[in-house]
């Protein structure tokens, strides 16, 4: 087994829905096939809490280090506070945001379709290429198991390869050998025995390589064979206006927005009961799928958030007081606009929902809504509806206004 490589992590488990915004922090990777996590799951987590269908233990449990509390009293979600007594809200509407500058992006993803591979020659290797690279990994001067390949194309910026490995490929010239000093992540999911060991990797550069993009100009657009454009500005046009009408745009905007009201926001502490709450179901998540992927909580939470182990208690804590800050402003702005969830946009919302019920292993639609946590529930829609209107509420500005 190759030691040094590894799969992408969905650190995202641990987040609950729609607070990205505020938890974009330090997400780490696994180490082995086996310690991968559906990725699917990471945007189920705002209905799960409301659905009680986040695979925790059951109440009064502990498992593998946590315990899942029964259920409290008391105030612990937006309907039983006044937000605004939490957060002195700053301007958060008519934020402009550069239109052209997501355009060139979405250009150069579609130019990225038809990129030609290229030699590269006369100088280093930089973010983005594929060095092609032998490599052999030393533990005490005696190699390891895992450790050692010969021609292996790798693309720099990809994280496939144990952290500080690629960034010490970077500056490395054809022909070039050198030894880059690492150490192992600890905990190391693809051989607990390597956690944290200090490793010496010998890296030779075969070749690099990088991806060319066509010209932009109106004979390439012309051969494209479209009939909605043939030039340039044509093309311009049609890709700003499909821009427009993809959800991808429309979560940037609404993301430019919320950073724009958080960073604009003075936050009070926040409400004991949410940030209790919040923190019970972050701690009982982590339980679980530290459980299924074969560490303890302590482990879980510092590779998926950084940390020390020991303190995993603290830094958890820390991303349930950022979630909490970003439902208190949410909360906040619903109150400031007169934006609610009606009863019968609630009832609306649990039915379509209920009709899964079979992925939430429920038995029937009646046993998902028998068991829905309305409150939480109507929240969760509570903030949606927010965040759509933040992204709604941006100006654009650029060459196509």
């Amino acid at each position: 087994m190759n030691y040094l490589i590894k799969r992408s992590f969905a650190a995202a488990v641990l987040s609950v829905m729609l607070a990205g915004a505020f938890t974009a922090c330090g997400s780490k990777n696994t180490t082995d096939d086996t310690a991968s996590i559906d990725a699917d799951e990471s945007g189920k987590e705002g209905q799960q809490e409301a659905a009680g269908t986040d695979a925790s233990p059951q109440e009064g449990s502990i498992e593998n280090g946590a315990l899942n509390p029964a259920e409290e009293d008391g105030p612990k979600y937006l309907s039983d506070y006044r937000a605004n007594d939490y957060v002195a809200l700053g301007e958060y509407k008519g934020v402009e945001i550069n239109a052209d500058e997501f355009l060139q992006q979405w250009i150069d993803s579609a130019l990225a379709a038809n990129a030609e591979t290229v030699e590269v020659t006369g100088r280093s290797v930089e973010l983005g290429d594929t060095a092609n690279i032998d490599y052999e990994g030393k533990m005490d001067g005696v190699a390891f198991e895992g450790g050692t390949a010969k021609g292996t194309d790798l693309v720099i910026g990809s994280g496939m390869f144990i952290e500080g490995f690629e960034e010490g490929v970077i500056g490395m010239e054809i022909g070039e050998t050198k030894d880059i000093h690492l150490n192992f992540p600890d905990p190391y999911k693809g051989n607990p025995d390597l956690s944290g060991e200090p490793v010496v990797f010998t890296v030779t550069v075969n070749s690099i390589t990088a991806k060319k993009l066509p010209e932009l100009t109106d004979e390439y657009v012309a051969g494209l064979g479209s009939e909605d454009y043939s030039t340039v500005e044509e093309y311009k046009s049609y890709m700003y206006d499909l821009m427009l009408t993809q959800d991808t745009f429309n979560t940037q905007r609404a993301n430019a927005a919320i950073e724009a009201a958080k960073e604009n926001a003075v936050f009070q502490d926040m409400p004991e009961g949410m940030l209790n709450r919040m923190y019970d179901n972050l701690l009982n998540t982590a339980a679980v799928y530290a459980y299924m992927n074969g560490m303890d909580v302590g482990q879980y939470t510092s590779y998926v958030y950084g940390g020390s182990a020991d303190d995993y208690e603290a830094v958890l804590m820390d991303q349930a007081n950022m979630m909490a800050q970003h439902y208190i402003l949410m909360g906040a702005i619903a109150e400031q606009e007169g934006i609610e969830v009606t009863d019968e946009e609630l009832e609306e919302s649990i039915s379509a929902e209920a009709s899964g019920y079979a992925s939430y292993g429920y038995e029937s639609e009646e046993a998902y809504k028998a068991a829905i946590d309305k409150e939480a529930y109507r929240e969760f829609l509570l903030v949606e509806k927010t965040v759509g209107f933040l992204g709604e509420s941006t100006v654009l500005r650029g060459e196509y206004q």
